[in-house]
């Protein structure tokens, strides 16, 4: 077992409160967690809209970016930092996205919202930044990738995948979105109907499918001509995919004889071999590690009283953060393959 160097939050406490028949809670479970890119900071999106930021040596909060209604907010549902790219002038740019609809683009360091845009009605689950910034990508509940211009902040297309009865694309709610790191013009997308949608984002349908995952979190990324998938099912959670192929090259196994564990997060390692996988997930409510190419795990992450929603793989360290619905954010360092 690998355990944290650092706890950040505080866990949800029950309350009791006798004059009113339900049990309310203090403190709100962690949708999405992202290291800055410089891996000084960990952003944590929460329940009830906010984006609370911590120190990554110290554990200490510094920063807060409060959801503009505060009573009725929604969930912040997804996190990206925008690189920092000779292209922006401005550092410290955090983009969220949330279940109302909103677009929101965070000045972390003022606290101060730069722009907000709606999609409304649509809820946005996901969302990624293209390496170089210039552009970004949101998906959620109506199914539609949209592509924003960064620099201008408007929506510049949408991939749906044509239209009529031979319409491909998604037929359902879209929960990942990623980038391609060689490709500027490569977008992945995947959610509920058990596809990964490898996308060209010039045209409008998808240039090819990866079958079988079924992504319901942050929880498909790419490295190379890999892809890894996290599902949300009790058996062939943890698979890794050929991206050209769009064929299955491996599965992690995670048994567990006690309770299975259903991903809602995965992600390759930021080192340039990406020699790690770290996936985490709900009912054994854990995270483990994995070498890449061997498939042998490294270590298991326990301890949170809810289900792992998100992990984020420090830029340079060999660290990992763990988001969970128990309101907490675990930073564990894990061990180099062969090491």
């Amino acid at each position: 077992n690998l355990d944290p160097v650092l706890v950040l939050g505080e866990a949800i406490k029950p309350i009791d409160d006798y004059s009113s028949s339900q049990k309310s809670t203090s403190g709100h479970e962690v949708f999405c967690v992202r290291y800055s890119p410089d891996g000084q900071f960990v952003a944590a999106a929460r329940g009830n809209g906010n984006i609370d930021v911590y120190s990554a040596t110290k554990g200490t909060k510094v920063y807060e970016m409060p959801s503009t209604d505060v009573s009725g907010a929604s969930p912040t549902c997804c996190i990206r930092f925008r690189p920092n790219t000779a292209s922006s002038k401005t550092r410290n740019v955090l983009l969220a996205v949330d279940a109302g609809g909103s677009v929101k683009h965070w000045h972390m360091t003022s606290m101060k919202c730069l722009h907000t845009t709606s999609e409304d009605p649509n809820q946005i689950y996901a969302l990624d930044y293209r390496p170089d910034g210039l552009k970004f990508a949101t998906a959620g509940q109506d199914y539609q990738v949209r592509m924003y211009d960064e620099a201008t902040k408007t929506l510049q297309s949408t991939l749906s995948g044509g239209l009529g009865y031979q319409r491909v694309g998604h037929s359902n709610r879209v929960f990942s979105l990623k980038f391609c790191t060689e490709n500027e013009h490569m977008l992945l997308s995947a959610g509920w109907d058990n596809t990964v949608q490898v996308w060209d984002t010039r045209t409008d349908v998808p240039q090819r499918s990866i079958f079988g995952p079924h992504i319901t979190g942050d929880s498909m990324d790419q490295w190379d001509n890999y892809v890894i998938t996290g599902s949300w099912r009790p058996e062939k959670q943890l698979q890794l995919w050929d991206l050209r192929t769009c064929k299955l090259v491996k599965e992690y196994g995670w048994l567990d004889h006690a309770m299975p564990c259903m991903l809602y997060a995965a992600q390759f390692s930021r080192d340039p071999s990406a020699s790690m996988v770290v996936a985490g997930g709900s009912g054994s409510n854990e995270a483990r590690v994995y070498e890449r190419e061997s498939g042998e795990m490294r270590g298991v992450i326990k301890g949170m009283q809810q289900g792992v929603y998100s992990v984020d793989c420090h830029p340079t360290m060999s660290q990992v953060a763990v988001a969970s619905g128990d309101g907490t954010v675990r930073l564990i360092n894990y061990p180099k393959v062969g090491g």
